[in-house]
């Protein structure tokens, strides 16, 4: 699709000159020899990729103009040409907005080297704000699946923890999602708009960490070239410390002070360097255990330990993988172009009743997989692994509803399921929702919340 140019100019030999360069190479252009005609071809819709005006007009100025453009497209960059050689008009020119500025004559090859950056510049801008779009569609807390009573006190920190700057401290099992918390937090707080940096420090050996997490200076002495680190990556933005539990006890006291201080000194430098940053940080280790045997700082821990996100295992919130198995089945099916798939009942019996020891990476790869290999439709239990199709049973599980009949509505399976789960136990705990919470593993707040939701009725006199 060929770039649109639209060209202003009350001088109609300079305006045909300019038309005459732009088609020779290959873009459409709009002319005009008033600004009022030019007005009526500006829209929001992003119709031009740039616009060429001459400075001096009768009826305005290039400097109006350009302003009046921005206000119906505010990033199209705009390229202006005048007679005169005075540099005060170029410099106001540009601090005013303009791309750039040339003097007539106009030369066709700075002409088209102006065009070039711009239309690129205009690309970027728009790109960059697709993929910001993307990503707060895509990190949302909404987005993030999970109905369950534990996900719920989740969300709540969550929610509450992006409105502040202090620090996050995420601690779960391999695969549970701790990374994708951490970017949703970030991506709803007053810095999304900032870079989201990620460090993973189990995945490399100390040495290294350091250089990676600091910077190194350069020295001409030895040759070494200048290197940023991450926490000056992620300057104004968000810094993600990925397995800190890793972290040898060295690292862990520059990690501290560069936390405390909000400064950090490059390996090889001793001119410390500002950075304004936001730590979340993730494990899967038990860190008061860590500190016991010594192998985790105690005024680190406390420095982290100020919003704790407690992500549970997806073997505790099992009314979830329902959802979970729709949505990366939609997914998977849209990325290789398949038609929607969906598994048996006693597929998702299985997969309900495995204990996932991977969490929801072990889930996600397991749909993966069953969509790329198995061919039919509806995806049987012979489609999933050997080990998830073959594995008993958790005594801890209640069995499942009876699927002798056909599952029509798949939410209102899995709802009526939860409802017996939680009456059982409420029945056990003589309807005292504080012990039935305990029994289930879950607050007294979620147990609440689930009670509303299923609209279960507590028996007068006997809860409390």
């Amino acid at each position: 699709m060929k770039e649109s140019i639209l060209v202003v100019d009350d001088d109609f030999s300079a305006l045909q000159m300019v038309e005459q360069f732009l088609k020779l190479k290959k873009y459409d252009t709009v002319s005009c020899l008033t600004f009022r005609d030019a007005k009526k071809e500006l829209a929001p819709d992003g119709r031009f990729s740039a616009v060429v005006l001459d400075y001096f007009m009768p009826d305005t100025t290039g400097l109006n103009m350009m302003r009046e453009i921005h206000l119906v497209d505010p990033e199209l960059p705009v390229i202006i040409l005048t007679g005169s050689r005075d540099i005060k008009i170029a410099v106001e020119s540009i601090k005013q907005g303009a791309f750039h500025y040339l003097v007539k004559p106009v030369d066709p090859d700075e002409l088209y080297h102006a065009l070039e950056n711009a239309i690129k510049t205009r690309k970027l801008i728009h790109e960059n704000r697709r993929l910001k779009s993307d990503l707060k569609t895509r990190y949302k807390f909404d987005s993030i699946i999970g109905g369950s009573g534990r996900m719920m006190d989740v969300f709540d920190v969550m929610s509450r923890a992006a409105r502040v700057r202090s620090t996050v401290l995420i601690m779960g099992e391999t695969g549970s999602g701790k990374e994708l918390i951490a970017r949703a937090i970030h991506y709803n707080s007053d810095r999304a708009g900032k870079p989201f940096i990620g460090v993973n420090c189990a995945a490399m050996p100390e040495t290294l960490l350091e250089a990676e997490l600091f910077g190194i200076e350069k020295s001409v002495a030895t040759g070494v070239s200048e290197r940023i680190g991450k926490f000056e990556a992620a300057n104004g933005g968000t810094l993600f410390l990925d397995e800190i539990g890793d972290m040898s006890l060295s690292t862990q006291t520059k990690v501290l002070r560069a936390i405390q201080e909000r400064e950090i000194d490059r390996v090889g430098s001793s001119h410390p360097r500002k950075v304004d940053i936001r730590i979340i940080a993730a494990t899967h280790k038990n860190l008061a255990k860590a500190m016991e045997a010594k192998e985790f700082r105690q005024d680190l821990f406390y420095r982290l330990n100020v919003i704790v996100v407690a992500l549970p295992p997806l073997r505790d919130r099992r009314e979830d993988i329902p959802a979970m198995v729709e949505h990366f089945l939609a997914r998977f099916c849209a990325e290789n172009n398949l038609p929607v798939k969906s598994v048996a009942p006693e597929t998702l019996t299985r997969l309900m009743e495995y204990d996932w020891p991977g969490n929801v990476r072990e889930l996600e790869n397991t749909i993966e997989r069953a969509v790329a290999l198995y061919d039919g439709a509806v995806i049987g239990v012979d489609g999933l692994p050997q080990n998830v199709r073959s594995r008993p049973a958790s005594a801890a599980v209640p069995s499942t509803p009876s699927l002798d009949e056909p599952v029509h509505d798949l939410d209102k399976a899995v709802e009526e399921f939860e409802r017996r789960i939680i009456l059982s136990a409420l029945e056990r705990a003589n309807w005292r929702q504080n012990r039935a919470a305990a029994e289930l593993g879950v607050t007294e707040r979620s147990m609440w919340y689930k009670i509303k939701k299923l609209r279960i009725e507590i028996k007068k006199g006997e809860g409390e």
